[in-house]
């Protein structure tokens, strides 16, 4: 056996591990050729940072390398991005409203600024240096508009499947397929809604609109069953809850919002992970943000859609493992404006 210690916040971390021999660590190979589930392991430390109106924010601390990654949306992603401890301290927190964070019913406290700001609440009250960033979806908006506003704070920025930077091109992508799918999740989950016996579960009810609308999400439909739902069991996640509060947010950005100019202060070299069958979030904002952050560059999936990190996580945790440690992945292209 042979440990590391850590110091966090303040706090010490002991971990172990076995040494594998060479039969075992074969096997270990052969076993992982085959996809399987992640497993969330337990946290290093976990809690609650106050915020604003008396509310808190939870967060996870995974204790891994020196370096240290902050990841907003812990609720959707501790359990996908877990292997990157292996190499980094990873700082997962939940969205005010989201996950186990303390519910916020009022629109005015549901604005992207307050999203910014909570970015860096977590960060000076755990009381870490300069840090990596990931965002997924409008959190990836959120993380680069943090790294606009405090870029003495951000060593390197990851966006996966990021919201665009500007109402214009998330407004006119609209492929058919989105369509087709959506009414099709429609009357899946109003058919598996009608054949339950208790609607008023609102744990049965989450996992019975996953289970509708999940294809939307995905690529390749058979994708879908990759996804499990255990943060079910946290009441924000219920899709009531869950949409209307991702709904005020992006509201706050206004009618024609456009953060174009902002990205260009941005200074930590960044990578962003896009699925070219993204239904969600349109592959031109993923382009764009490539082409408006100074030093950006893109990794384009094909056939994969938005939730990248469950979908191809063979190639994004390398990707990120490898872009984290200071080096960008091969497949990572420059975009050249052609704006």
């Amino acid at each position: 056996m042979y440990a590391a210690t850590h110091r966090f916040n303040g706090l010490r971390f002991r971990r172990t591990a076995a040494r594998t021999c060479p039969a075992l660590a074969a096997s270990a190979m052969l076993a992982t050729a085959a996809p399987l589930r992640a497993v969330q392991p337990p946290p290093d430390s976990s809690g609650y940072v106050p915020i604003d109106g008396g509310a808190r924010l939870h967060y996870a601390i995974y204790v891994g390398g020196v370096d240290t990654v902050i990841v907003p949306g812990g609720m959707l992603l501790a359990k996908h991005l877990a292997p990157l401890r292996e190499e980094f301290t990873l700082v997962f927190y939940d969205p005010r409203g989201r996950g186990r964070s303390d519910w916020i019913g009022d629109r005015r406290r549901l604005t992207m600024a307050d999203e910014v700001r909570d970015l860096e609440t977590v960060r000076r009250e755990l009381r870490i240096g300069r840090a990596a960033l990931i965002g997924f979806s409008y959190l990836g908006l959120v993380t680069a508009l943090y790294a606009a506003e405090h870029p003495d704070q951000v060593t390197r920025l990851a966006q996966l499947s990021p919201m665009a930077p500007d109402e214009l091109t998330d407004s006119r992508y609209a492929p058919p397929e989105r369509r087709r799918r959506s009414d099709a999740a429609a009357t899946r989950f109003a058919r598996l809604r009608a054949a339950a016996a208790d609607t008023a579960d609102p744990v049965a009810e989450c996992r019975r609109w996953y289970e509708a609308y999940t294809p939307l999400y995905v690529g390749d439909e058979a994708d879908a069953s990759l996804l499990t739902t255990e943060f079910c069991a946290d009441t924000n996640e219920t899709p009531t809850r869950m949409l209307w509060r991702t709904s005020q947010t992006v509201r706050s950005l206004g009618q024609h919002w456009d953060v174009s100019r902002r990205a260009g202060a941005i200074r930590a070299p960044t990578l962003v992970i896009q699925g070219d069958s993204d239904l969600i979030a349109s592959p031109d904002g993923a382009r764009r943000w490539a082409e408006l952050i100074p030093d950006a560059r893109l990794i384009m999936l094909s056939g994969v859609g938005h939730l990248t990190y469950l979908e191809s996580a063979d190639r994004v945790i390398p990707a990120l493992t490898r872009f984290f440690n200071g080096e960008w992945p091969p497949e990572a292209m420059r975009i050249r404006s052609g704006r």
